[in-house]
């Protein structure tokens, strides 16, 4: 896992960076080929679309590059005499008009890297000595960029992998979705905000202000027609604004330090350390022999760099992503051992809590992006953060202006493998079982409509002949999965091979998520599952009652 930091807004030289991987994070692989077919479509409601291409050369002594307007030449900005020197080379890529063939552009090695796109107009990036590139800032009035609307992905392609990810840690604009394909390891999506989506993120800031008094719909910044050009991150619009949500966690966090005053808060470093155990003493929440944490503000929680935090690849570096993790999911209060990732239907359900991030990933079509600097925190094999990754990609598609349609479901009818099976990494529908025990079929309400699977109880299964999982196989379960059930009453979704009575490879919990038809998607870890298979996911409770419905279900390689 990376503890990665974004630099925004300022002027950044070639230094270590938060996406150049370690040695330690890379694994033993025959190396990616040299340059990397991307192809960039345009969904966007504008038939004018730029995208910039840049981040550190790993074949120039991790010189910052761009990709020139060909999608192919790079150029390296020289070190100017004085700041804000123009960029020097053409390096807007144009894109098709809407709604045609997506543009190819090849990339290189490059790592720490981000792909900007931008509607309407270009954008403007200036070169400080050293060199330092001045990135385009949402939170400075006079940026040049200031009323153009644009978003940027993050990624760093270097000889062992592609890995990817779409952001919302400084603000949410321009919706972006990915497609990556491999060789041998499936097609993996991130499928973002849909179109449309940002007006749906700010309807619901403006819901949630009134709800609590926060200053949540001053996140909100108009275009000159009324509409939305872009929506802040708390901890963005705090940098502009420092007296923001001023005091809005604190009687959360008092909570917090008063409960660990008397019990053990165990965290998972899920590094080398192990997991290791504080309380509060003096005001200040120790571990002994690690080090201490002084009472964060709510400025802090949503920065999750300024003190008490630290960013260091170290133990402490860990126990404070976790630590801002749980503060910004508020789940810190209700369980003492973090991280608590198994059921991110438990996040964000504090009264005051990041409800930003809370309603990025409820608008987010399949509910993952970054939306807080350590929203990467999860257990392995789990994805919140909405990335792609692979060892052998072949073709990356990037498309500006989100994914169509709205649905939160991704195409109801999987393709299928060259072996004539279902892929396991497309969309599976809970109908589409080839033999179960015990459910019925019923017109789901869920997004994309369609029929989920229900009237399922302790012992009920559900069989999917011929799914392919590949030869690099899949190591990631996520499910659409709603319940009503009674409180007291939920189980297990278990995933078993080739028999519904074979031991499970991977499940998760599930209880009441507050109506049969009130959906959310819960991922899981499962052992590594490679060739083709008869799926089934099975049904577990202590109680007789029925406690799920399910609506689909897909795989994921790690």
């Amino acid at each position: 896992m990376i503890a990665r930091r974004t630099l925004i807004g300022a002027s950044i030289a070639a230094v270590a960076a938060p996406f150049l991987l370690t040695s330690l994070e890379r694994t033993a692989s025959a190396s990616t080929p040299a340059v990397l077919d991307v192809e960039l479509a345009n969904n966007s409601s504008s038939d004018t679309v730029y995208a910039y291409v840049l981040g550190l050369d790993l074949n120039q002594g991790n010189q910052w590059a761009f990709l020139e307007a060909d999608g192919s030449t790079l150029y390296h900005p020289p070190s100017p005499a004085a700041p804000g020197a123009a960029l020097g080379a053409d390096c807007a890529i144009t894109l098709p008009a809407r709604g045609a063939a997506s543009r190819r552009i090849s990339l290189p090695y490059l790592a720490s890297g981000r792909i900007y796109f931008s509607i309407g107009s270009k954008l403007t990036f200036l070169i400080n000595p050293g060199p330092g590139i001045a990135m385009p800032s949402v939170a400075n009035p006079s940026d040049p960029n200031i009323a153009t609307s644009y978003s940027f992905c993050e990624f760093t392609y270097d000889t062992t992998q592609l890995y990817a990810n779409i952001s919302y840690v400084d603000f949410a604009s321009v919706p972006i979705s990915f497609n990556l394909q491999t060789s041998g390891q499936g097609t993996q999506t991130v499928q973002g905000l849909a179109a449309g989506g940002l007006e749906t993120v700010a309807a619901a800031l403006r819901t949630q202000a009134a709800s609590d008094g926060g200053d949540w719909a001053k996140l909100i910044v108009p275009n000159s027609s009324g509409g939305t050009l872009r929506v802040l991150s708390p901890n963005t619009a705090i940098a502009s604004n420092p007296a923001l949500f001023s005091g809005y966690l604190d009687s959360y966090i008092n909570q917090v330090w008063t409960k660990y005053q008397s019990t053990d808060l165990v965290i998972d470093t899920q590094a080398s350390w192990g997991s290791t155990t504080g309380r509060v003493s003096g005001g200040v929440l120790s571990f002994p022999g690690v080090g201490s944490f002084a009472k964060p503000s709510t400025a802090a929680v949503f920065n999750c760099s300024a003190a008490p935090f630290t960013t260091g690849n170290d133990e402490m570096g860990n126990l404070s992503a976790r630590l801002a993790a749980a503060f910004n999911r508020t789940t810190i209060l209700d369980n003492p051992n973090q991280p608590d990732g198994e059921n991110p239907a438990l996040f964000y359900q504090q009264p005051h809590s990041n409800h930003y991030a809370r309603i990025l990933h409820q608008t987010a079509t399949d509910h993952l992006g970054y939306a807080f600097p350590y929203d990467d925190v999860h257990p392995a094999g789990v994805d919140f953060e909405g990335r792609v990754q692979s060892s052998v990609p072949t073709v990356w598609t990037i498309t500006a202006g989100g994914s169509s349609g709205g649905s939160t479901t991704p195409p109801s009818s999987p393709p299928p493998t060259q072996g004539g099976g279902t892929s396991a990494f497309a969309t599976i529908q809970a109908e589409a079982y080839t033999s179960q025990s015990g459910t019925q079929t019923e017109t789901t309400g869920d997004a994309g409509g369609g029929q989920d699977v229900g009237w399922i109880a302790n012992g009920d299964w559900l069989g999917y002949a011929g799914v392919d999982f590949g030869s690099g196989g899949a190591t990631q379960f996520r499910a659409r999965v709603a319940s009503g059930a009674a409180a007291g009453v939920s189980g297990l979704v278990q995933v078993c091979l080739d028999s519904p009575t074979a031991a499970p490879v991977g499940s998760f919990a599930v209880g009441s998520t507050g109506g049969w038809q009130t959906w959310q998607t819960v991922p899981a870890t499962i052992s590594r599952v490679t060739g083709t298979h008869t799926v089934y996911l099975t049904f577990a409770s202590g109680q007789p009652a029925d406690f799920v419905n399910i609506n689909w279900f897909t795989f994921a390689a790690s």
